[in-house]
């Protein structure tokens, strides 16, 4: 299945490899596994990429365009990997048209509709959407994960590590159970933070999410 994460972590000139380095000790293919794995593919965006995006729209203007939709008979595919997918594709043009008339973008560019999977290649990192990579201060209060990850500076230097992971539900080694999370990614920020109060200070301001860290929409396999 696949599943939505949030990977938080400071700002990076090579946002590729770092997230690298913070997922690769969970890759469910390493030789020293050692039971806290839970990927074997991940890709940032992919059928989670402009969920930030959508967790802001306004909701009588979405229901504007469901029902434009509607009206001109839109189809889509059976079958649903991700996102829903126009079908025929011949409607993708109309679909555009439809969503860029109900949400015009601010310079006037015309987008693919972020709703459909059309918008993005899924199994392509670099083909993102609008929020999909934001700053920790433009996280939208509403957006829920799966699994979120915090990494910050080490102690002793400034190298990235994971500090902090949350998802909705555990593993125990006989059924999975729930965990005391509403899912939200802020919530996630906060329980971070109230951990942090265990920090020595001088870490604590390395470790503390800062509000021009970044924030990665990332859609991993298990």
């Amino acid at each position: 299945m696949h599943h939505h994460c949030e990977v938080i972590m400071p700002p990076s000139s090579d946002i590729g490899k770092d997230l690298e380095k913070i997922m690769s000790p969970f890759c469910e293919s390493r030789e020293d596994c050692d039971g806290n794995e839970f990927w074997d593919f991940y890709v940032m965006g992919g059928r989670f990429a402009g969920t930030k995006e959508t967790c802001g729209y306004n909701q009588e203007r979405l229901d504007e365009f469901y029902k434009k939709l509607n009206e001109n008979k839109v189809t889509v595919s059976g079958l649903i990997c991700g996102k829903q997918q126009i079908n025929p594709a011949t409607q993708i043009p109309m679909v555009d048209k439809l969503w860029n008339d109900v949400f015009p973008t601010e310079n006037g560019e015309i987008i693919a509709c972020p709703l459909f999977a059309h918008s993005n290649n899924q199994y392509d990192s670099s083909d993102l959407i609008s929020c999909d990579i934001c700053r920790v201060e433009e996280i939208p209060e509403n957006l829920i994960a799966s699994r979120v990850i915090i990494a910050c500076p080490s102690h002793d230097n400034d190298e990235i590590k994971t500090r902090f992971m949350i998802c909705d539900e555990q593993w125990n080694g006989v059924n999975h159970m729930q965990v005391d999370w509403d899912g939200k990614v802020k919530s996630a920020i906060n329980k971070f933070i109230d951990r942090c109060t265990y920090y020595k200070e001088e870490y604590k301001q390395k470790a503390l999410p800062k509000p021009n860290w970044i924030c990665i929409t990332v859609d991993y396999h298990s």
